[in-house]
């Protein structure tokens, strides 16, 4: 079997598409004259002035068979073009940024098609039709890419006409931020392992059949298994609390500013279809991708994760309020479909001296007071460090992951932070997530 033909827009050699003919004549599709095609041509016409001046009704006639054999290869090359049916078909579910997602291009006429992959990868796949070809792409930018409309390698058998029109429609692939594995980090999630959730998944299961773990530090004297207890001679607790539902909250900040305010800032386009790009920087595509990370375990072990930006409004495309083992997935599932068209926004909170959250999110903020809350941010003074502080007071769990591009300026916003008991990670937001933590 044939191995499938891989494109990594990492691996791709950069490069521009560049049309080397002029407009107007791409415009006509006259680029697809060959000189044996443009010779014809001009020698029919020259054939027919030089009728016009002697008057030679054969040299006439000899004139208008060379255009009309021109005309008519270029217009047979055109019907041909019109004729062929091209379907493009996604076989992958979620394409998501570092994944490998799988297409698959076919055509039931017989033709030579040039697959046209977005900018970033190259040049694609060629198929001799009819059949089918199957080809994989890993895309590295989130957002919602163009593939196609493919190209058709048109030629006549005088040689008058070669060259590639397009065909075919074009396919809109939305692509989600990147997921990483984050569960060698021991600092994270640990809310979501142990201690008690408000809703359980199932309240009917027996308490003999039930499945126990060791018992940990921090877990509720309420979840011990007596019975399993006495017949392992340790304490175990029950599974069921394990893998609870319950609810928390992720706030993603947003803001251009914090996130595009230095030259350190790596600027990245997205693109949007036809629609104009959308500006981002490395250090927020990290955020954004640590958030979506962040969701997806948190959904996983059973939590439903309201995502919110500093404003208070919600980043997922909908809300849901069931409180229940699908409702979490869900709620994450909406999350990370709409990372294909999240953009950075201007002006988000209103400034009111050192509070960097709005007035709808702290309202919300306060409701959270035992559940898991993650604050992943861009930017972070000392002054605003010192009122996020006074929020340990009465929301107790919470964990802040502040992405910079120097760390070490970050001693004194440190030092605020450390006053709760909040977990704090400054992090070098232009490095890759796997290497953040050494």
């Amino acid at each position: 079997m044939e191995k499938i033909p891989r494109y990594d827009s990492r691996d791709a050699l950069s490069w521009t598409r560049t049309e080397s003919a002029d407009t107007a004549l791409r415009r006509w599709h006259l680029d697809l004259f060959t000189v044996r095609g443009w010779c014809t041509a001009g020698a029919g016409g020259l054939l027919l002035f030089l009728a016009y001046l002697l008057g030679r009704h054969e040299m006439m006639a000899l004139g208008l068979g060379l255009l009309a054999l021109a005309s008519a290869s270029w217009g047979l090359a055109m019907r041909l073009r019109g004729r062929t049916n091209i379907h493009r078909e996604l076989l992958s579910e979620v394409p998501t940024v570092g994944e490998v997602s799988k297409f698959r291009l076919s055509c039931a006429e017989r033709s030579t098609i040039q697959e046209r992959l977005p900018e970033d990868f190259g040049p694609g796949p060629r198929l001799q039709a009819p059949g089918s070809i199957e080809y994989e792409l890993v895309f590295r930018t989130r957002g919602i890419h163009l593939m196609g409309p493919a190209q058709q390698i048109v030629v006549d058998p005088l040689g008058l006409i070669q060259g590639m029109v397009r065909t075919g429609e074009s396919l809109q692939v939305p692509v989600r931020a990147q997921l990483h594995e984050l569960d060698r980090f021991a600092s994270l999630g640990e809310r979501t392992l142990t201690g008690d959730a408000k809703f359980s998944r199932s309240t009917t299961a027996d308490y003999y059949d039930v499945a126990t773990r060791d018992y940990q530090q921090g877990d509720s004297i309420r979840q011990v298994h007596w019975k399993a207890s006495a017949r392992h001679a340790k304490l175990m607790v029950r599974q069921e609390n394990h893998v609870a539902t319950a609810q928390g909250l992720l706030v993603l900040d947003t803001s251009f500013e914090h996130w595009n305010h230095s030259g350190s800032d790596l600027r990245i386009s997205l693109p949007q279809a036809h629609a104009e790009a959308l500006t981002s920087s490395r250090r927020f595509e990290n955020a954004l991708s640590l958030a979506s990370s962040i969701g997806l375990r948190y959904a996983t072990s059973g939590y439903q994760l309201a995502f919110r930006n500093l404003a208070g409004t919600s980043l997922a495309q909908r809300d849901l309020h069931s409180i229940s083992e699908l409702g979490a997935l869900n709620s994450f599932e909406d999350f990370h479909a709409a990372t294909t068209e999240l953009s950075l926004d201007n002006g988000s909170v209103e400034a009111n001296g050192p509070e960097i959250l709005g007035s709808t999110l702290h309202k919300e903020l306060l409701g959270f007071r035992e559940e898991p809350v993650i604050m992943i941010l861009g930017e972070l003074d000392a002054p605003q460090a010192a009122w996020l502080a006074t929020l340990s007071r009465t929301v107790r769990h919470v964990e802040i992951f502040l992405l910079v591009s120097h760390p070490e300026r970050y001693l004194a916003i440190q030092h605020e932070l450390a006053r709760t008991s909040w977990k704090v990670h400054i992090l070098p937001g232009n490095m890759a997530i796997d290497e953040m933590w050494g």
